[in-house]
């Protein structure tokens, strides 16, 4: 055999041993890749199930349930009340327990009076309705006579109270007088409306109560319908 055969031989055996080595080693680095990402996606799912991921999770969900009860909780101070004449203590009394009448936030009704239960500014508000007589009488010479409807929201607080002396008036705040009617003997009857409205920096503690038309013949001819006759506060 020439020499040049040997060599082209020799090329030839070199080359399929590379060939033979090339292939298995290709094979193997494939299976190694395909186990590695199977490894990599098992660990990544064992992560995710980890208990303090769950805990994560459950914790964010407090915090959100807590957020959404700060509010429903975050609700403004406010108050209405219905006006209805007692005839047997011949005053009006202010009612919770009605269709229109509300209260939220703290405010309260005490003794038919509203107490304010935090410091702040506050939207006070009254209204007294009335159906009055103007028929004059001649017997009692109040013939011509002029009809007057008055309305007071009066406030009590201990601010006010300096030293150990204790704030024991109550001092208006809202004061208003209308003048109904002049009686007559054909006069009849005429409807009106007194209301009263303002904002106050109240204190907590501070007392609201209303003082109306003082003559009883006048209070009893007051309208207590719905939407007629109310008391309310809220806050700004």
């Amino acid at each position: 055999m020439s020499t040049d055969m040997k060599e082209y031989k020799v090329q030839m055996e070199e080359r399929e041993i590379r060939e033979e080595k090339f292939i298995p080693c290709t094979k193997t680095n494939l299976a190694l890749m395909v186990c590695t990402l199977l490894l990599l996606g098992c660990a990544a799912t064992v992560l995710l199930m980890k208990p303090g991921n769950q805990s994560q999770q459950q914790q964010d969900g407090h915090f959100e349930e807590l957020r959404h009860s700060l509010r429903q909780t975050d609700v403004r101070a406010a108050i209405h009340l219905d006006g209805k004449y007692q005839e047997t203590s011949k005053t009006v009394q202010w009612q919770l327990d009605t269709d229109q009448s509300y209260a939220a936030g703290g405010l309260t009704l005490v003794k038919n009076e509203i107490v304010v239960p935090h410091s702040g500014p506050y939207f006070v508000y009254s209204q007294a309705s009335y159906r009055v007589n103007c028929n004059s009488d001649p017997e009692e010479q109040q013939e011509y006579s002029l009809v007057h409807l008055s309305h007071v929201v009066e406030r009590w607080t201990d601010s006010m109270s300096s030293g150990e002396e204790q704030e024991t008036e109550y001092r208006p705040i809202l004061h208003a007088v209308r003048t109904a009617c002049e009686r007559h003997p054909q006069r009849g009857h005429w409807f009106s409306g007194v209301y009263v409205g303002a904002m106050f920096n109240l204190k907590t503690g501070d007392r609201l109560r209303t003082s109306l038309t003082k003559d009883p013949q006048l209070l009893s001819q007051l309208e207590d319908g719905h939407g007629e006759t109310f008391f309310g506060v809220f806050a700004l």
